[in-house]
């Protein structure tokens, strides 16, 4: 349900998998069970039916909320810690949870191929977004290019054509893969390095990852994959030594494809997400 259904960019995406509906044609709606809002406005959550819960996903950490979406809505979704401790001042604490990235484990699935044996030069996918961070973006990968690797880095933005310029004779650069064909591309690779949900998909997959985002946090192992949680995975405040990044991909080389897919499902797959909001199989259900 959105306001302005012309304008709503996933109107077509989203014709497969649910009914897209313009607000005032809410009372359509017949029985709801459940109620997930994004940026909410008072006049959406006036419209919501009456009597189910209401659940707001919180993607700014510092976004504001007027006393009408507060006293709608039931739970408040932060995916930071960041964002969980801006909104405590301002949102009543019984209603904040933190829930990280999560994964589909449906689609992201280990390889149906037999993995070879170790590679000396391991292909690498940097998976990262290109807008942002730029410094440490610049850090990670140079220290890539010394690390014999087949480098392929995936992502847009300003950058992209300033690292093309400098070191395309040295990668493969890719700038855009559909999300919905990224489960198959991924199985092209030994390793990936990128964070969050990147590293989230590429466990599920089966594949080692390395956390780099705002800083380089290393390889991503089942003892110390809740330290890198707790910032989202993004190796925020972690800085592990560059140096020893190639130290770091020949230790990923001897994860097994099961392991990496335990860390997945045992920290980022729905049954995980929907315990932490209260409506798994291990809480009762939420109640307005």
């Amino acid at each position: 349900m959105v306001e302005g259904l012309s304008g709503f960019p996933l109107a077509e995406p989203l014709e497969k998998y649910a009914h897209v509906f313009e607000l005032d044609e809410a009372p359509q709606l017949g029985t709801v069970d459940l109620v997930l809002v994004d940026q909410p406005t008072d006049k959406l959550v006036k419209s919501l039916p009456a009597g189910c819960p209401a659940i707001c996903i919180i993607h700014k950490k510092d976004s504001v909320y007027s006393r009408e979406v507060q006293d709608r809505c039931d739970q408040f979704l932060c995916m930071t810690d960041a964002a969980l401790e801006y909104q405590s001042t301002r949102i009543p604490l019984g209603k904040l949870r933190m829930v990280h990235h999560g994964v589909d484990l449906e689609r992201f699935k280990l390889s149906n191929e037999p993995k070879g044996k170790k590679n000396a030069q391991p292909k690498l996918l940097f998976y990262t977004r290109l807008n942002r961070q730029e410094a440490t973006t610049w850090r990670i990968l140079e220290q890539l290019l010394l690390c014999n690797v087949r480098l392929t880095m995936l992502g847009d933005g300003e950058a992209f054509w300033k690292i093309s310029d400098k070191y395309g004779r040295d990668l493969t650069l890719i700038n855009h893969i559909p999300c919905h064909s990224i489960h198959n591309f991924l199985h092209h690779f030994d390793i990936v390095a990128s964070a969050g949900r990147g590293v989230f998909e590429a466990l599920a997959c089966g594949l080692p990852a390395l956390c780099a985002g705002y800083e380089y946090g290393g390889l991503v192992l089942p003892n110390n994959i809740r330290r890198h949680m707790e910032v989202n995975i993004t190796g925020y405040r972690m800085a592990a030594d560059l140096v020893r990044m190639r130290e770091d991909i020949d230790m990923a080389m001897f994860l097994s494809p099961e392991t990496c897919r335990l860390m997945a499902s045992e920290h980022g797959s729905v049954d995980t997400f929907l315990d932490r909001i209260g409506i798994g199989e291990k809480r009762p259900p939420i109640v307005a």
